[in-house]
């Protein structure tokens, strides 16, 4: 495996940088001409392009989501390598706070390396998210969930407990935003998903208008649509966010 990612990195023009692996997993941190990469198993976790702060992807589309608070608390459940800390911390300095809670201490190893002028900005924590949830005492604003298992959400997430620990982890008016990859199981597997998140959230859907397979889930539980995107929409950053504006403006009911 380890022969293959390096072949298809030297194709694609990319330069592994740093490696840690195990019997289990693969982390690679690569340079390209695109931009710094952070991969597990080959599959990218994380993202920062050359010279922009946005990514195209499904990163950017967390971005606006501070601008719905005066000065927010988050708390991520997976910390990938580090793409999100990165944009919030360069978009909002010294505006948020931000816990982010990661089980692989290697993954926090590479971060370290990946952002390593931005991680310090966040209180990174060791530790299972579910038994996070289940022990946290405080209310965030925000709440970013993106932990992964290889190319799915670890089952646990989807259980009803975890779901009424991720709203008890939110203030009144919090928000819950889960990146949603649109695997074959997870298309379906989704519905019934959004249900359990409907018992406590307003559910929304934000696609990706540049074709990412991902989704996010966007679930507030005092804010309606309107609301949310009179704010976002104050927001248009040099033109390069408007990928995701359009993506928030075309936002559907869950």
């Amino acid at each position: 495996m380890h022969i293959i990612n390096s072949i298809l990195g030297k194709i694609k023009g990319e330069k592994i940088i740093k490696t840690e692996e195990d019997e289990h997993k693969i982390l690679t941190l690569t340079d390209s001409p695109e931009g710094l990469s952070v991969k597990f198993n080959g599959i990218t976790y994380s993202r920062i392009a050359h010279k922009r702060i946005f990514t195209g992807s499904y990163w950017d589309f967390f971005t606006p989501l501070p601008l719905l608070y005066d000065k927010p608390e988050i708390l991520m459940i997976g910390l990938g390598g580090g793409t999100i800390i990165y944009q919030i911390n360069k978009l909002y300095p010294n505006k948020t706070k931000m816990d982010v809670v990661e089980i692989d201490p290697k993954m926090i190893k590479l971060a370290k390396e990946f952002i390593k002028d931005d991680i310090g900005k966040a209180n990174i924590i060791l530790d299972n998210g579910i038994k996070f949830l289940e022990n946290n005492k405080k209310s965030y604003n925000l709440l970013f969930l993106d932990a992964y298992d290889g190319d799915k959400i670890p089952d646990e997430f989807f259980d009803e407990k975890t779901i009424d620990n991720m709203a008890k982890a939110l203030t009144t008016d919090g928000i819950l935003a889960v990146n949603y990859a649109m695997s074959f199981k997870a298309i379906v597997l989704r519905q019934n998903f959004i249900n359990k998140l409907k018992k406590h959230f307003k559910v929304y859907l934000v696609n990706n208008p540049m074709g990412s397979g991902n989704t996010i889930i966007l679930c507030s539980k005092e804010m309606d649509k309107s609301e949310i995107l009179e704010k976002i929409n104050k927001n248009k950053i040099n033109g390069e966010n408007l990928h995701v504006i359009k993506g928030y403006n075309n936002m559907s009911n869950g």
